[in-house]
């Protein structure tokens, strides 16, 4: 079985982490709606295009960078003063990225 990621003793810890998680989630929602908002008011673009878009291999490494940061932010957030890489973080946690997340 795996190392605890958390344990009675890091309640704190989970409550970092769970306003950190809710930080990045409201920024991101509000930031969304804002930018719909503004496609479809001035080039006419749709919450379905973007929906079904396909991005480039420049856009999806790009992303994935942006994903790297998310994880080190939410998952991290108790171990930020200790471990920074994302792969040891989610190790400690018993996880590993998936295979798609790997190669970009």
């Amino acid at each position: 079985m795996a190392k605890p990621y958390l344990t009675e003793h890091n309640v704190d810890d989970l409550g970092r982490m769970l306003l950190a998680l809710l930080s990045e989630v409201w920024i991101m929602r509000d930031r969304m709606a804002i930018t719909e908002e503004l496609l479809l008011q001035k080039a006419g673009i749709s919450s379905a295009e973007i929906d079904d878009y396909l991005p480039s291999p420049e856009l999806a490494a790009k992303l994935g960078a942006l994903r790297e940061r998310f994880v080190m932010n939410v998952v991290g957030a108790p171990l930020s003063g200790v471990e920074r890489d994302v792969d040891t973080i989610l190790a400690r946690a018993g996880l590993r990225r998936p295979a798609a997340a790997e190669a970009s």
